[in-house]
C-alpha cells in the first residue's frame, strides 16, 4: 500500500502517536476517492492537523499521516475501525463531508465530554425511534454518526466497542439505531453538536444571516456520482455546491 513518507501503515500503525486529528473510514474506490476529496477540504482549511485513513484500497496521497489497512471489509466497517484510531482526540468525518472551517476548537471539548454528535434531522420518524434490544426514551432521539468526536478513554472506547459487537449482533444494515442505545446505557459524557459542525441542508432556515457559518458540510450530493463528471464537477465547484 503506498503511502505518504513518514506515514504509518500496516499491523502497529493504529497505536496513538498524536494528540488529535482527523480519521476517515472508506471501503471501495469510489467511497474512498471521495474521503480524499473531502481530507482536501480538512488540509485546506486547517494545515497543521493530522488526518488518517482506514481504507481497503491501494491509496498513495501526501494528504494522509496515516494510511491504514480494513481486513475483512464490509459497508460499515466504520464500528470495526473507531475504536483502533491512531489520535488520542479523534474527529471522524464520513466521505461526503466537506471542512470549511477552523476545527481546532472542537477539540476542546474532549476536556469536558467523551463523544460528541448531532441529532439526526428527521429524528421524530418511528424507525428513527425503533429500538433494538433495550428500550430508550424518545427524549434521546437518533444520533448522526457521520460527524463524530470521541477521545481515547475507557468511557468512550467502551462505547464504541460495544457499537461496534451490537451492530454485527444486531443484522441491521444501519448503525445508528444501535449506536443510540449504546450511549444511553453507557457511562460516557455525551455532547451534543450544533448544526453548524454536520450541517445537512444548505440553509438552517429563515434569517440565516444571523445564524452561525457552516463548518463542516455534510451533503448526501458529495455522495452524488453525477457531481463527479468533469463538467458538472466545475459548475458545482463554481457555485459553491461543492
Amino acid at each position: 500500500m503506498g503511502h505518504k513518507p513518514g506515514a504509518t501503515t500496516g499491523p502497529d500503525a493504529a497505536r496513538p502517536s498524536d494528540r488529535a486529528g482527523v480519521l476517515f473510514i472508506t471501503t471501495g474506490a469510489f467511497y474512498t476517492e471521495r474521503a480524499v476529496e473531502a481530507a482536501r477540504s480538512v488540509r485546506k482549511t486547517n494545515p497543521a492537523l493530522p488526518i488518517a485513513i482506514f481504507t481497503d484500497q491501494p491509496l498513495a496521497d501526501p494528504l494522509f499521516d496515516h494510511v491504514l489497512p480494513i481486513e475483512n471489509a464490509h459497508r460499515r466497517s466504520k464500528v470495526d475501525c473507531l475504536p483502533l484510531t491512531p489520535f488520542e482526540r479523534t474527529l471522524y468525518l464520513d466521505s461526503d463531508t466537506r471542512v470549511r472551517g477552523d476545527i481546532g476548537p472542537l477539540f476542546e471539548l474532549l476536556d469536558r465530554f467523551d463523544i460528541a454528535v448531532a441529532h439526526v434531522r428527521y429524528r421524530a420518524k418511528p424507525k428513527r425511534l425503533a429500538s433494538v434490544r433495550r428500550p430508550v426514551p424518545r427524549s434521546f432521539p437518533q444520533m448522526n454518526c457521520g460527524v463524530m468526536l470521541y477521545v481515547r478513554n475507557e468511557r468512550a472506547m467502551a462505547v464504541l466497542e460495544s457499537w461496534r459487537d451490537a451492530f454485527h449482533a444486531s443484522g441491521l444494515p444501519t448503525d445508528q439505531s444501535t449506536f443510540r442505545e449504546c450511549v444511553w446505557y453507557s457511562d460516557a459524557r455525551l455532547y451534543i453538536l450544533p448544526p453548524e459542525y454536520n450541517t445537512r441542508t444548505r440553509f438552517f432556515g429563515w434569517k440565516t444571516w444571523k445564524l452561525p457559518k457552516p463548518v463542516i458540510l455534510h451533503y448526501r450530493r458529495y455522495h452524488s456520482r453525477f457531481w463527479t463528471r468533469p463538467l458538472p464537477a466545475r459548475v458545482g465547484r463554481a457555485l459553491g455546491l461543492l
